[in-house]
């Protein structure tokens, strides 16, 4: 009743319980991509939608687009988690090591796994790619994965990241040629991915 009420007085519906939570795969995704863990991703999220109904109704209202707000909202979110990771791995012993992303098999099996709540991302994203995304800045990491992967503007991608499209634009060139770099036959990147997945096998 309150909401055909609303709507008659010209202010548009809530986008929804539903509408919003359909955005949670994609944030996960956004977020894992950036971050290299499961559980710090799906920490981005709930922050993400914490932020989101912190707001009042009226605030809500005027977003145009929520899926777009609540992607840069995660992206600003992940973008000051790898400004802080980074200063921590800087005094790490040894090289740092994204979590690999659980088998399908992990996500289905048990009554804990809901597969609605996981990330659902294509082949590409392997170890040897995350590890390849460690080697950037932040700055570099966010704007690459909003631009190249996402198909973000790099109009868009200035506003998150705070610089000059132009400054976005030399930052996703930055990201493309150390994935060009590591693309070796016989690189470290390549060998460390191997083992890091036979070492995740034989624990399994």
């Amino acid at each position: 009743m309150a909401n055909r009420s609303e709507t008659a007085h010209g202010q548009r519906p809530d986008p929804g319980l539903d509408a919003i939570m359909s955005e949670r795969r994609r944030l996960t995704d956004l977020a894992y991509r950036l971050l290299g863990s499961l559980a710090d991703a799906e920490d981005v999220v709930q922050e993400t939608y914490v932020r989101w109904y912190g707001m009042d109704r009226p605030q809500r209202d005027a977003i145009d687009s929520p899926g777009a707000w609540l992607m840069t909202v995660a992206s600003r979110i992940c973008l000051n988690l790898l400004g802080s990771a980074r200063a921590r791995r800087e005094r790490y012993v040894g090289e740092w090591i994204p979590e690999p992303l659980p088998e399908r098999r992990e996500w289905t099996d048990g009554v804990a796994a809901d597969p609605a709540d996981r990330i659902t991302l294509d082949e590409s994203v392997d170890m040897a790619f995350l590890v390849v995304l460690e080697s950037m800045t932040p700055a570099e990491r966010v704007a690459f994965i909003l631009h190249d992967v996402f198909r973000y503007a790099f109009a868009e991608v200035a506003e998150i990241v705070g610089r000059t499209p132009a400054a976005c634009r030399q930052l996703a060139s930055s990201a493309r040629r150390r994935i060009r770099d590591a693309q070796a036959p016989a690189g470290p990147t390549t060998a460390q991915a191997g083992i890091v997945r036979e070492f995740k096998q034989a624990w399994a």
